[in-house]
């Protein structure tokens, strides 16, 4: 709603219509103009509604794919954490703190990152 200086107030609506084909009225008015061009409008109609299905079944298709990978790296990432993390153990109990708390950082932050970016591409 938007006010004016005056005080009255205007309503400004937008109509979407989201039928391939226009409303029955108009399309009368289109028979008495071309009596051939309604039936051409309805096959039109037909042929855009079959290429929406094949394309949203194909972008499904995709998405799935997309989130297979998400789940595949998440769990490498999870496996090479735990190889990190028992290569940090195994150095640390050698006597090399240093290195193994080197390996054990970075596979706690492999982990978190691969966290993150699987969760930010679920909101995605």
């Amino acid at each position: 709603m938007q006010a004016s200086a005056d005080g009255r107030q205007t309503a400004v609506g937008i109509m979407v219509q989201e039928s391939l084909l226009p409303v029955p009225e108009e399309l009368a008015k289109f028979k008495e103009i071309e009596p051939s061009i309604v039936s051409w409008m309805m096959q039109y109609a037909d042929k855009e509604q079959e290429v929406r299905i094949r394309f949203n079944l194909e972008r499904l298709d995709l998405t799935k794919g997309e989130q297979s990978i998400v789940k595949t790296s998440l769990w490498l990432a999870f496996v090479i954490a735990v190889f990190f993390i028992a290569l940090s153990c195994v150095l640390i109990f050698c006597g090399l703190e240093i290195a193994g708390s080197i390996f054990g950082g970075a596979a706690l932050l492999l982990c978190v990152q691969a966290f993150l970016k699987f969760g930010r591409n679920q909101k995605q």
